[in-house]
Order: structure tokens, then sequence, then C-alpha cells
């Protein structure tokens, strides 16, 4: 045997033992009782040393293990009332400043009607509205007044963006219970599909989407060493259910807290001032699940008093695998008092700066009623270069730097220059999503409701599982008979595949529904079918007289590119299914993407390797098909 062929049996080895260890979680998970599976300090402290953490595993979906599923419905009319109100209140102003004599608005459902002192201050505000307001277009007059409304264009974006709030807004909270792999999407035009796997009590899940949340500015206090205290003191004294774990990066040893599954570590930002590089005050970062909790559980017992005045700012930290959730929370140290209030912000949005040399770096415009003007006027003035944390749901969204005094009733958030520009332009549409989502905006009705049963989920798992047992048994059975020995070698590149697969899913920690079991099964199914049509081929040449070596030889090269295109219609399908479907549909997706991806590899690649090892190594003569 050759080199080549010992680095290909060492690649099959090394994938199977990394398999097998990718899915040591996974099977102490399923060793958990169903009431404790969504808890991961349990399984934490389950599993060995030498194994990858708890969030290194498949999750049961809703269907399998029972919560809840809620349809949400957002009326749409109602924010788009409030906000031609609030539009109408920010024209008078506006017209006053220009002016305008005794200017008036009155909303009338979607549309504003004016009014002013005279025939002439008439005139000129219909022409400041329709000049400076170019997103409204009137819609009618009558003696001494004139309507205006939004532009169709524009009602149509206002409503979508309220929906968007509204997502953010459940987003956020449904994080902060620690659900295990929620689902929170868009449905429609107007309405947001919510599953909490796990959750059992519909009354407070219903009560907690819909009531409305509060946007706070409050200044941080960059000057406190409180977080860089409360760490050493627990280092030290290491209270019960924290440990220290050591980790080498870059060549040198770093020590964290373990503390309910999440790994503590104390950080500092590298930050620009007058005398050059320096480090801003240490923060504390908690990553991996439940990390939120961990945090929240070291400042109340850690043994260390917060300072007066003062409390914790919790900020997500994105998954940059999976949208709307966190992989983990830093602190901030916010001084108490609530400097304002979402209230106050009338607009939000992302823009990119285009003047000289600012190469269209985005940036985030926001502006606020009179009396926000005024106080975000005054609270920029005292507090020139310290920064400002926008909180919504007592989550910290961001915390800029105040440049300097901002007056006029409209501010500029600019960002850091130190990320690629998409991850710049995605930062800051969400951060002007989150300006304007201090609270949910228009009520919330639940148009859909269903509460999956804890009896329901074990009955569909085993089902499930003896469906997978009896589909995979049979396709055992049929290889080895119709193709014999053969049929054996494709059999163990089957239950590689189903290993890799399992395993595949465990490491992107995804979720497992009935319909992923179904898309297994099938993924299964297929894989055999590039063996049947290598084996036939193989048949075929042997027919035609050609040693076992050579018929070898052509049936797996003539037969490579038929299952090439065969699995790249599937794969073309299945991305389609896993861009356009939601829920249940995304998790057959995802499971027949991957199934197809392992079945290539097992299928050629692994059957190859094995008959070249019986025909060449163990000097067989003939091949049983």
């Amino acid at each position: 045997m050759d080199r080549v062929f010992y680095w290909k049996v060492g690649l099959i080895t090394a994938v199977v033992l990394i398999s097998g260890w990718l899915l040591v979680p996974t099977f102490y998970y399923f060793k958990l009782p169903p009431d404790e599976r969504n808890q991961p300090e349990k399984l934490e402290a389950m599993l060995p040393s030498w194994a990858p953490g708890a969030k290194t595993r498949l999750n049961l979906g809703l269907d399998l293990q029972g919560g809840i599923h809620l349809v949400l419905g957002v009326d749409t009319d109602t924010a788009l009332k409030a906000k031609v109100s609030r539009r109408g209140d920010e024209i008078v102003e506006y017209a006053r400043e220009k002016g305008v004599k005794e200017p008036r608005a009155k909303a009338e459902g979607m549309k504003v009607v004016f009014s002013a002192a005279g025939p002439e201050d008439l005139d000129k505000l219909r022409k400041l509205v329709l000049k400076d307001f170019d997103d409204m277009h009137q819609v009618g007059s009558d003696d001494g007044t004139f309507a205006v409304s939004y532009k169709e264009q524009v009602v149509g974006n206002l409503k979508s963006e309220a929906v968007s709030q509204a997502l953010k807004v459940i987003a956020n909270r449904v994080d902060r219970w620690g659900v295990t792999e929620p689902v929170i999407q868009k449905r429609g035009d107007n309405a947001i599909l919510v599953q909490l796997p796990g959750f059992k009590d519909p009354a407070r899940a219903k009560d907690l989407l819909g009531k409305t949340a509060q946007l706070e500015f409050k200044i941080v206090d960059d000057e406190g060493t409180y977080f860089q205290e409360l760490y050493e003191k627990l280092k030290k004294d290491l209270p019960e259910g924290i440990t220290v774990q050591t980790e080498t990066e870059g060549g040198r040893a770093r020590d964290y807290l373990m503390v309910r599954g999440a790994k503590v570590a104390l950080d500092y930002e590298r930050a620009e001032g007058p005398g050059g590089t320096v480090l801003t005050p240490p923060y504390l970062t908690a990553t991996g699940d439940n990390g939120r909790a961990a945090l929240e559980q070291l400042v109340e017992a850690g043994g260390v008093a917060m300072p007066e005045e003062r409390e914790l700012g919790l900020e997500c930290i994105p998954s940059k695998l999976k949208r709307n959730s966190c992989e983990g929370y830093r602190t901030y140290l916010l001084k108490s008092k609530t400097e304002l209030t979402g209230d106050s912000v009338v607009d939000a949005r992302a823009l990119m700066d285009q003047s000289p040399g600012a190469g269209g770096r985005p940036y985030v415009s926001l502006s606020f009623d009179p009396s926000g003007a005024r106080d975000f006027e005054r609270i920029t003035g005292d507090n020139v270069r310290r920064r400002m944390a926008i909180v919504l749901d007592q989550t910290v969204n961001s915390a800029p730097v105040i440049q300097s005094k901002i007056a006029g009733g409209r501010a500029q958030i600019t960002l850091g220059s130190l990320k690629p520009y998409q991850e710049l332009v995605d930062e800051a549409n969400d951060l002007a999503l989150v300006l304007k989502a201090g609270a949910l905006p228009a009520p919330v009705t639940i148009g859909e409701e269903r509460t999956v049963g804890a009896t329901l989920g074990p009955e569909l798992i085993r089902n499930g599982s003896l469906a997978v047992a009896v589909g995979v048994v049979l396709v055992l059975i049929f290889m080895v008979v119709i193709y014999k020995y053969s049929g054996l070698v494709a059999d163990v590149a089957l239950v590689l595949n189903a290993l890799l697969i399992v395993a595949a899913m465990a490491a992107f920690n995804a979720t497992l529904t009935l319909p992923g079991i179904a898309g297994f099964v099938l993924s299964l199914g297929m894989s055999v079918d590039a063996n049947v049509l290598i084996n036939e081929r193989i048949r075929e040449e042997l027919r035609l007289g050609k040693t076992p070596r050579a018929a070898l030889e052509a049936g797996y090269g003539r037969a490579f590119w038929t299952i090439f295109d065969s699995n790249l219609t599937t794969l073309i399908a299945g991305f389609v299914l896993l861009n356009y479907g939601s829920g249940p549909v995304r998790g057959f997706a995802v499971m027949l993407i991957v199934g197809i991806l392992a079945s290539m590899f097992t299928a050629i690649f692994v059957t190859r390797v094995i008959m070249d090892w019986l025909l060449i190594g163990r000097g067989w003569n003939k091949i049983s098909v």
C-alpha cells in the first residue's frame, strides 16, 4: 500500500474519533431527566473534563420536548397612527421656528389636518410641509385647513419597521429568560412566530411578551474598578459553585471563572486617548450558556459592595452563527440615574457619511422631541468624552462616546472603524432599530396559541427513533442481500454516515425536530443510492471481462459525476428550503444538507478506501457484487 492510502486511513480515523468526541455532551444531555435538560449548569457538571462544552450538543425542538407556540399579531395601523400624530407635532414645532403664526395640527386616523392664523400663514405652512417633509403628500383641503399623510411607499416601510421593532423587543426578552433554542421569526406582513421549547407557562409568556418595554439613556462610569475588585475576590475565595479554569492563549496562560456553565473573564478595551493608546476600566465577560445569569449571580454574591448610585449593565455579545441570539454578555458600571427615556426619541436612522474622507462610513442619526432635545443638550454638555449607554429592557445595546455638546434636537452616533464595513452597516441598522424600539411600537395580540404537552414529546421521540431504526435496518439488510460483501462495505459507510450527520448537528448546536428526524432517515436512504450506482457500474465492467481492479477503477470513476449531479440538485433544493422556510422546515433542510455532504464523503471516499484495502492489502481476486 502506498503512502497516500495510509493518509486516507488516517483521515477517516480522525473523522470518526472527532465525531465521537463531539457527541459526548449529547449523550450526557439525554441522560438528564427531561425537566433538567434546559439547565446548562446541570449538564456542565456531568461532563468529563476532556469533553467539549455543554453547548456542543443536539437540542430538542418544540415538537419533541414540549413548550409553547405563539403567533403574535402586530397592530401596525395603531403604530402608523401614532407616527402620524408625532409627525404633526414635529411639523408644528418646525413651522413656528420658520415664522408661521399659530400653526396647529390635528391627527385624524392616517392623516394630519393643519390650520394656521390666516390664509397667508396657511399657504406658507403648506409649502413648508411639501418642501421640507418629502415623505408626506397632500390628501385634501378645506376652508382654512389642509390635510397630509405619508406617501404609500413610506406607509409600507413604517409598517414593516413596526414589526421589526417588535421583533427586536421580543427577542431581547426571550433571551433574558434563558430559553434554549427559541424560534423568533417574522411571519407574513404583520405577525411574529415565537416558539419556546421547554417553557411551560403560557400565561406568563403572553404577559411578558405583550408588556411595553422602556428605553433608557444612562451614563457609564469608566473610572470605577468595581469589576476588577470583584473578580480578584471571587478568584481568591472561590465560593460554592465557582471554579477556576486555566487556558493557554497565544502562548500565555489565562485564568477564567466557571460559573453555571459560563466562562467568565476579566477584560480590558484599548482606546485612543490624548497620550496615545490606553486601556479602559476592566469589565467582565461571560461566554457560553447562562452567561447573563452567571454575571448577575457573581455581582449578587461576590462580597464586594456595588458603588453608591451605580448599577450593573449587561450587553449581549451577538452570536456569529445565529441571529437574535447571544453567545455571551459583558458588563458595564452604569450610573443609576436615568438621564433620558425613549419616549423623547422621535426618529432614528442608519445613514452613510458622505463627507470628504469619511468613505461612506455608516452612522446613526437620531432626533428628539422639543423637551428631549433640551435634556439631551444638557446631558451631552455635562458628559463630554464619557460614554452614554443605550439600555433596552435592562440590556445595554450600545455605549457610544459623547464627542461634544449636542444642541438642536438631532444627534449622530458614530461607530468604530476597526470592524469590516458590512458589520458596521449591520450594527448601525440594529442600533437605529433599538433606538426606536423603546417599547412595543403597537399593541400585540395572540393570533395563535398551542401548548405541546410534556407527554407528547417522549411519544414522538419513541416513534421517531423506531422509524429511524426500522428504516436503517431494512436498508442494511437490503444491501447485504443484493450486493453481498460489497453491500456489507456500503453498510459500514452508512453507519459512519449516520455518525457524521449527528456529530455535525451537535457541533452546530442544532435543534432536532420531528421533520429533522425525517430528513435524517431520508438522507441515509439517499446515501445508499451512491453505492448502488457504483456497484451496478462495477457489475457491468465485470461482465465485459475486466479484472476486479480495473472494474473497481471504472465503477468509481464513471459513477462519480452521476452521483455528484444528483446530490447537487438535492443540495440546491435544501438551500432553498433553508432560505425561505421557517421552524421545522428549516430543521428538515439543515438535516438534508448535512446528510448529503456526509454521504458524499462516506459513500465515495470511505468505501473506496475499504475496497482498495480488500483488493490490494488483503489480496482479494474478485469483487462480490
